[in-house]
């Protein structure tokens, strides 16, 4: 499932004295199978650009093709585009209604049209996917659950539709450091083992870098980046120029060449940053420091 845009630009307020252009010119490409971060300071265009992809906005000017289809040509049906395209927004769990999990999650297969046999086959699929227990959380009422597990059966919802795209919005916040973890890989799996393509829009510098294969840059509007992990990461100086951090293990590594300690600070996981520091230590025998 490829995803095109061409020269977007989404205006709000048009022609009145609030005027504001949220999202400027904005061309990109991504393949199938892809996983996608999306940083940017507040207000960056990130919100806006993302509702675009499943027409939730429709654009000023310029295109969104999905799949070789202009998602806003006159014709193509929204419950077609949802069936393409799911997003998850910012706590999700408040979207939660429904007196069980089987039926929440069954609520919007059923509501696109899909007979009863494909429903019970894709709640079950999904409700596993996302890491629960079927055949313990299926007559559960959803407000019985964790912050986290609520939060994954909202996501299994989504998923249920049977999405090839998948936009999540800040979808660890407000989560435990162990929930945000098992929330991560979820999203991993999804996107390794059923060849969803994903797009994670976060303010963690640590996520997008450890998750994505591209991150897509905002700043004021614009896609001002566009790019594999360690070459957005690679010049701290321009992502902090634009009020954002780098990923917290490259900032260690550049603390620590800054008062002369001679480290790599190309790392920008955690992972490659730990290996970067045993690797002096091991070198060094903890000297210099």
């Amino acid at each position: 499932m490829s995803v095109s845009v061409k020269n977007l630009t989404h205006v709000y307020a048009q022609g009145s004295v609030f005027e504001y252009t949220a999202v400027k010119d904005v061309s990109l490409e991504v393949g199938a199978h892809e996983f996608i971060g999306i940083i940017g300071h507040t207000g960056s265009g990130k919100s806006t650009f993302i509702q675009h992809l499943n027409r939730l906005l429709v654009p000023t000017s310029g295109t969104v093709v999905i799949n070789g289809i202009d998602i806003n040509q006159k014709g193509v049906l929204m419950k077609d585009i949802v069936k393409r395209v799911g997003i998850v927004f910012q706590y999700p769990e408040y979207q939660l209604f429904e007196e069980t999990v089987y039926k929440d999650v069954a609520f919007g297969p059923k509501n696109i049209g899909f007979d009863d046999e494909k429903i019970d086959f894709y709640v079950r699929e999904s409700i596993e996917l996302v890491g629960l227990d079927f055949d313990k959380v299926k007559e559960v009422s959803p407000f019985d659950l964790s912050g986290g597990q609520k939060r994954r059966v909202a996501i299994a919802g989504v998923l249920a539709m049977k999405p090839q795209i998948l936009i999540l919005d800040e979808p660890t916040s407000g989560l435990d450091p162990m929930g945000r973890y098992e929330i991560l890989e979820c999203i991993k799996n999804m996107n390794k083992q059923k060849g969803i393509c994903i797009f994670l829009v976060s303010h963690s510098m640590d996520d997008v870098a450890q998750y994505a294969d591209r991150i897509m840059v905002f700043n004021e509007g614009k896609l001002v980046m566009f790019d594999e992990p360690s070459k957005v990461f690679a010049d701290s100086g321009k992502i902090k120029e634009m009020g954002l951090d780098v990923p917290q293990g490259k900032q260690v590594l550049e603390a620590l060449k800054s008062r002369g300690v001679n480290v790599d600070t190309s790392a920008y996981t955690t992972e490659d940053t730990i290996k970067e520091l045993l690797k002096f230590f091991k070198k060094n025998g903890g000297n210099n420091v």
